[in-house]
């Protein structure tokens, strides 16, 4: 079987495709009429779209024993992680802890 990924531009933010099919009770289905989000509450013949909404990405930050940068004016440097995460005048490094760490 070969699977083929599709892009949908009307789907919600939030939300991924997951299946083209008849839906079951309880599943969330993408009405493209309306543009929204729905639970499918029956069991009807009709093929929907079946999306999942996509679960938030944790990000779990440490500080570590190495000391930051200190400008002349009494602050700290910024600190710019790898995925866009500002830190703002801390004494100490930080870096992100990854997953299995």
């Amino acid at each position: 079987m070969t699977k083929h990924e599709i892009e949908i531009p009307e789907l919600p933010e939030g939300w991924k495709a997951v299946a083209y099919r008849v839906p079951a009770v309880h599943e969330y289905i993408f009405d493209q009429e309306a543009g929204i989000v729905v639970k499918s509450i029956l069991r009807t013949p009709i093929i929907r779209l079946i999306v999942e909404k996509i679960p938030p990405r944790r990000i779990v930050l440490e500080e570590t024993e190495k000391d930051n940068f200190k400008y002349t004016n009494g602050f700290y440097a910024n600190q710019v992680l790898g995925n866009g995460i500002h830190i703002v005048d801390q004494p100490k490094i930080w870096r992100e802890v990854k997953e299995g760490e």
